[in-house]
This record gives structure tokens, sequence and C-alpha cells, in this order.
């Protein structure tokens, strides 16, 4: 049993809270309370969730009363969809601040005096705390998602770092991992999510996977070969879906010169062969940049994924697979909890934790490479992987069904790896995302696979 510091407890409660307020702060309350798209809540929800998820487990679950309780269903996730969250009686943004410093007042004295019971699992280790902490930061990444989305008017963050350059690398390169049985999932001890565990043996035949995710400019090379055009590059389900989108390249991508790439897939095409990544751009509200060759590729679906995999005569990686390239050492025949080992500071070795508001070049980190040899498996861009959303054998929710449990089933698709709008204390090789194929609004990119 780790015996929590509670000095360390709450720093981490106000890290968290401070990275939050940064990202909203300059937000109008339109910008807040508007809901910008139907696949995504009202920024103001979010926030209300978040005060709700820590009143809920760190004041009520821990024998205290709250006069925030009838809020619940407003700001519960399983009673209103996202698309309805719009029409709810929502707090607007001083009322909503105020509630969230009210109940981190409430939550902060409990930890004063709270004993950290071995019998609790819910307090053993701290558990409840980092959960709460984790589910803020998550949500940080879903306001991003939002941000990026809202056409209301421009985004200014408070505080942006510069992104490193290209540094000449080559892209496509395949590393390989020889067949063996390995551990997937995480160790028994520390925070982990109940879809992590139980920690398990898998065997996995050998396999080549890419060093780096897949690039715009390798995914351009799709677009210009006809890759929305060809049939035999989509699986039923994938072409089906991309006519009723119309899809014909990655989300916020658009040409230079005005022309709506949603109408013509044709016209998409010729733009990809003639001005190459030159006559693209991609806009979102943090700004409109040039396409890199050297970027990994993101906001693209799973069906779009599987068909730039099948045009580069590969796949997509297996959960199994890609967790073993990830954390397997073969020197010491023992997983590891970051690509680079158990030291859990990304500087250095990975695009994390927001404030590059974007994927960068690849070759950026080799400090970050995995014991075989891939490099920005954590950051950058989530990566989809051909495995369905289950639980491990032996699995057991906790704390509660509705976090993963309630997902499990052929409808979702896992993807892993982290993104650059995750924080580094949610991102660790055996952390599972998932979300339907179909999304996009994700930061969702592809590392390719290919049989040995």
């Amino acid at each position: 049993m780790i015996q929590p510091d509670r000095n360390s407890v709450a720093a981490a409660l106000t890290a968290v809270r401070e990275r939050t307020l940064e990202l909203i702060a300059g937000l109008s309350e339109d910008a807040l309370s508007r809901q910008h798209d139907s696949l995504m809540s009202p920024i103001n929800w979010d926030i209300g969730h978040i005060g709700a998820f820590e009143d809920l487990w760190l004041v009520r679950s821990l024998g205290t009363a709250s006069s925030e309780a009838e809020l619940d269903d407003a700001y519960d996730a399983f009673k209103t969809p996202r698309s309805e969250r719009s029409e709810l009686d929502l707090l607007d943004g001083p009322f909503l601040l105020s509630r969230l410093e009210d109940v981190r007042k409430q939550a902060l004295s409990l930890l004063e005096t709270v004993e950290f019971d071995p019998e609790n699992q819910l307090l053993r280790d701290g558990f409840a705390y980092e959960m709460v902490v984790l589910h803020e930061a998550q949500h940080q990444e879903t306001i991003l998602q939002t941000i990026s989305l809202m056409t209301s008017e421009p985004y200014e963050p408070v505080t942006r770092w510069e992104r490193p350059r290209a540094n000449g690398v080559r892209a496509g390169e395949m590393v390989l991992v020889p067949a063996g049985s390995c551990h997937i999932g995480a160790a028994p001890a520390g925070f982990a999510y109940d879809n992590e565990r139980p920690l398990h043996t898998a065997d996995v035949d050998s396999f080549e996977i890419g060093r780096f995710p897949v690039t715009n400019g390798e995914y351009l090379e799709f677009m210009a070969a006809g890759g929305y055009e060809d049939r035999q590059l989509w699986t039923d389900d994938g072409w089906k879906w991309k006519e009723q989108a119309s899809l014909s390249a990655p989300m916020y991508w658009e040409p230079k010169d005005g022309v709506e790439v949603t109408t013509s897939v044709e016209e998409a095409t010729r733009v990809a062969r003639e001005l190459g990544l030159e006559g693209w751009q991609r806009r979102t509200s943090l700004g409109v940049e040039q396409l890199n060759a050297s970027v990994p590729v993101v906001h693209v679906c799973c069906h779009e994924a599987e068909a730039y995999a099948r045009f580069a005569s590969g796949r997509l990686p297996t959960e199994a697979e890609w967790e073993k390239a990830a954390s397997w050492d073969p020197d010491s025949e023992s997983p590891r909890t970051y690509p680079w080992g158990e030291d859990p500071q990304p500087d250095g070795r990975a695009n994390l934790d927001q404030l590059n508001f974007g994927p960068v070049p690849i070759g950026a980190y080799p400090a970050g490479r995995s014991a075989v040899g891939c490099e920005q498996m954590l950051g950058d861009v989530w990566e989809w992987t051909a495995s369905t959303l289950i639980g491990y054998p032996g699995f057991r929710p906790f704390p509660y069904r509705e976090y993963s449990e309630v997902f499990f089933g052929p409808e979702y698709r896992v993807l892993r790896g982290s993104s650059w709008a995750t924080r580094p204390r949610v991102s660790r090789n055996s952390f599972r995302n998932w979300d339907y194929p179909i999304r996009r609004q994700i930061f969702s990119g592809v590392r390719l696979v290919r049989n040995a």
C-alpha cells in the first residue's frame, strides 16, 4: 500500500484546476454556453460535470452532504445525450466557477481528515483523488475538441509552446517486433482504470509496426492516388459512411484556393495530385496552418485509417500488438509503464500536455523511443486499432460500471497512445481510449502494421 501524501494530493487537484481555467480563459459567455456541434457538449456543461463528479466522489462518497445534489441530472452524462445538452438549464460561467470553488473547498477540507483505509478500495492509495484529477484532465481534452470545432470566435491560448522543427527523419520506416508472449495491462500496484486490469499474458505473433505515426505527406499520397474513390480499399461500413458523410480529406483540411472539399471527391483528388500539400491548409478555431509533410495526420476516423492501411499494404494494429510495441522490453522480458521506462515525466520524450496545440514532426522525441524502436507512441495523435472494446479476462468494474463496462461490445473501437491534448498524468502504455469508428473530431491518427 502507498500512503498518499495529503499535500501532494492537494497540489494535484490545484494544478489540474489551474489548467482547466487557463484553457477557458478569454472565451466569451456565448462561446462557453453555445453548443458548437451536436457531437460535443457546451463547454459550460463540461465545467459543470467536472464539479458534479468531484462533488460525488470527494464529498458525498466520503460521507458529507452536498447542496449541489439537485444538479446531478443536468450534468449526468448518461441521463442527457450530448445532442440535447444545449436545451438544459445550465449554470452560466460565473455561477459555474463559484460552484467549482465551493466543491473544491469541501473536498480539500475533507482531505485534511480522511483516513486512507487500505480496506476501503475507494480510498486505498488515494484512488478516488487520482480518479477525480484524471477525470478533469480528460475533460480538458474534450473541451479542446470543442474549441477546435468552434466557429463563433477565434481561440487565443494563454500559453502556447513553440513546436519543435522537423529533423529530416524518413517517414514510413517499420520496426520488427518478434513473436512471443508479453504482459498486457496495468500492474497491480498504483492507479489504473478498471479496463486496464487485470494484468495478463498474451501470445503475439511477429509483426512489423511503423516507427512513427503516418504523416500528412504519406496520407496525401493516399488521397492523390484516389484513395477516397477506390471502393476496394474500404470496408462495407467504411464505404457507406464515406459516402454518407462525403469524406474526401481529413477533418479540417481545406484547399487553399477555396474549393469546398466536402462537395467533390474528384476535386479533392485533383488538388492533392496537382498541388500536393502546398495546395492544402488546416483550419480550426486554433488558427489556420500550412500542412507539414512530416507531422502526423490527425482527425481521421477509423474507416479512413483502415482504408489508408490497405492502400499502404498494411493494416491497423491489434491492441495487444500496439501495447507490446510500446511497452515490452525483450531484454528484461517485462513491460514498461511508458515507452521510455518508468519515469512519468514526458519532457523531451513525448508531445503531451496540450500546450503545443497540435502534433509535431516525426523524430522530434528520440528519447521517447520504446525498447523495440517505436517513437511517438504517446502523444501527438490517438492511434486507431483493429480491436473492439472488451474487458480483459477476469475484468471487474470499479468503481462504477459507466466508466467502461457499458461501452463493451462491437460498436466501439479502441484507440491507444494519447494525443497532444492529453495530460501526462493520464498517458501510459496501458491506457485504453475508445470511440465510434466514424468519429473524427477526436485527435486521432494512424500507425501502420504489416505481417512479418
